[in-house]
């Protein structure tokens, strides 16, 4: 049976702070957060808290949950995935920040194509990504640079059975109304198990985040890559709503997302549902390196 290589997707779910419930530098503890929510109506803390997690740069701490349903393979069938990645932003004494986001996924595979059945369950290989953002001189340009690492602890059947590493580039945009950028990444494979061939992938996470009232946001934020050694891109068209609700005087993000794949291996399905899951928690690596 031909094995299938997942790809973890990073994303730009937590990569410069803009304007939070109480001051104009959000406070990563969320004593601190539920603090300055319980001073507001909770529609106008709502409101802030989505402006704030829409900041890939934010310093607010999140525990993501993706829960990923894709259908429309070649020979039929579908598959579900759970993705778990907790965001972690060390902001420094000098206003740069460092993140830290790893990345597990659940999947249940029952899908064939091409005359393959591909029937498995199991985690995938643990992703991680390492990256800095320096403080720029305009707070409305973002910019974070770092590593994105892969390492072969995933199940028999889902594991890539090798490590990855490579660079990763963010550049965005930020006003009151959106949020734009692209997070750019490359992944080389090395001591891959025999009979695996090592990766060598691109892959560019686009955004368009309009802010809108009353805690949502909507826009695109598609993932591409493109596979070197099968000459195969990934090219999904994407939109995606979110609401911020307050829950306990705790922020807590809903959202949902669609992709089409415009183009794809015949391996990969013709779209995808996605229903996310991110409350605000207690940031404990806030203060290690202030």
């Amino acid at each position: 049976m031909k094995k299938l290589l997942l790809a973890t997707s990073i994303g730009l779910s937590a990569m410069v702070s803009a304007s939070s419930f109480a001051s104009e530098k959000p406070d990563p503890k969320i004593k601190e957060i539920k603090k300055a929510v319980s001073k507001l109506d909770k529609e106008t803390a709502a409101e802030k808290a989505a402006k704030e997690l829409a900041n890939p740069n934010t310093v607010y701490a999140t525990m993501n949950f993706k829960f990923q349903y894709s259908a429309g393979y070649e020979g039929n069938g579908s598959s579900l995935t759970t993705v778990f990645q907790p965001s972690m932003p060390m902001p420094l004494a000098n206003g740069d920040k460092i993140f830290f986001r790893p990345a597990i996924s659940y999947i249940d595979n029952d899908f064939s194509f091409d005359e393959t059945n591909v029937d498995n369950h199991g985690f995938s290989d643990i992703s991680f990504d390492l990256a800095y953002s320096p403080t720029l001189s305009d707070p409305s340009n973002l910019l974070a640079v770092g590593v994105l690492a892969t390492l072969p602890t995933g199940s028999a059947d889902i594991s890539a059975n090798q490590y990855a590493l490579g660079p990763e580039l963010f550049l965005g945009k930020l006003s009151q109304q959106r949020v734009m950028g692209a997070l750019t990444t490359h992944q080389w494979g090395f001591d891959a198990d025999e009979g695996n061939e090592e990766i060598n992938r691109t892959g560019m996470q686009l955004m368009w985040v309009e802010i809108a009232g009353g805690g949502w946001t909507y826009g695109s934020v598609p993932q591409l890559s493109y596979d070197w050694n099968e000459q195969q891109a990934e090219i999904p068209i994407n939109l995606m709503v979110s609401k911020t609700v307050i829950l306990g005087n705790r922020p807590w993000k809903l959202g949902l997302e669609v992709n089409y794949y415009v183009e794809k291996a015949e391996s990969r399905p013709d779209f995808m549902l996605s229903f996310n899951v991110a409350p605000v928690i207690e940031n404990r690596l806030a203060t290690l390196l202030q």
